[in-house]
């Protein structure tokens, strides 16, 4: 085989090689830009869960201080009865004894 031969053909060789790795850069890029778009789909959609739960929080911190004037007010209306009908207790006449 000539010097030119093998030249020919390392170079041949050189050049399948640079195409493969031309492949795979490409592959790669695509892959990694897959990935990119993927990543900040999945930041996209934590963001909006994130304000889901603060919402969620926000509306159980509202609920709870309602709960808590409405348990106020019952306990405070059953005390008021409890009154009441001891108040009327207390104006009942003694019972007899037997």
């Amino acid at each position: 085989m000539s010097e030119s031969d093998e030249l020919r053909r390392r170079v041949e060789t050189l050049e399948a090689r640079v195409d493969a790795v031309h492949d795979q850069m490409s592959q790669t890029h695509a892959m990694v830009a897959i990935n990119d778009r993927d990543v900040a789909d999945l930041k996209l959609e934590m963001r909006a869960h994130r304000k889901v739960l603060e919402a969620l929080r926000e509306t159980q911190l509202e609920q709870s201080q309602r709960i808590d004037a409405l348990d106020t007010k019952v306990t405070e209306g059953f005390a008021t009865v409890l009154a009441a009908v001891q108040a009327l207790a207390d104006r009942l006449p003694e019972e007899p004894a037997a």
